[in-house]
């Protein structure tokens, strides 16, 4: 799972991943869509106000809705952590509750590669504090590094 996390792509499902895992409640949006749900013709804020367009649609112009495949779809839209700097950090102020440990820097004698470490502790019965996980992510996009390391992190990590 690990390397599943690293190949997504910033964007809507990484997104979404976090935010689940973080307990986030998204928003509701519906969508006029297209029959392979590729093309957006209009989106609402209330289901309401869609099935009013739709209606609308359906009275004036049944020939294109059919022709369309014209639909409405109920989306839930999550922070966008993997391309939103503020968002990534929101994602961030979640994890620190004290579990976590987490650092951020540039990667040396290079312009644009962050590191983003997130690392977790146990301390046993000798009061000897042992790494239980570090995971560290870098990409050329802070958002993108931060929004993986967090994943990983939530998922357990990898083994220090």
């Amino acid at each position: 799972m690990n390397e599943q996390i690293r190949d997504m792509k910033p964007g809507p499902e990484l997104d979404a991943v976090l935010g689940k895992l973080l307990d986030i409640t998204p928003r509701t949006q519906w969508w006029a869509m297209d029959r392979d749900e590729k093309g957006i013709f209009i989106t609402f804020d209330f289901l309401p106000d869609a099935e009013r367009w739709m209606q609308g649609r359906l009275d004036g112009f049944p020939a294109w809705v059919k022709r369309e495949g014209c639909h409405i779809v109920r989306k839930e839209i999550y922070p966008r952590f993997s391309v939103d700097i503020g968002a990534a950090f929101e994602a961030l102020t979640k994890l620190d509750d004290g579990k976590y440990e987490i650092s951020i820097s540039k990667k040396p004698y290079y312009d644009n590669v962050w590191i983003v470490e997130i690392s977790t502790f146990e301390t046993d019965e000798e009061g000897i504090t042992h790494i239980i996980y570090r995971n560290i992510e870098e990409s050329g996009a802070l958002p993108e590094a931060i929004c993986k390391a967090a994943l990983l992190a939530l998922r357990g990590g990898e083994q220090g």
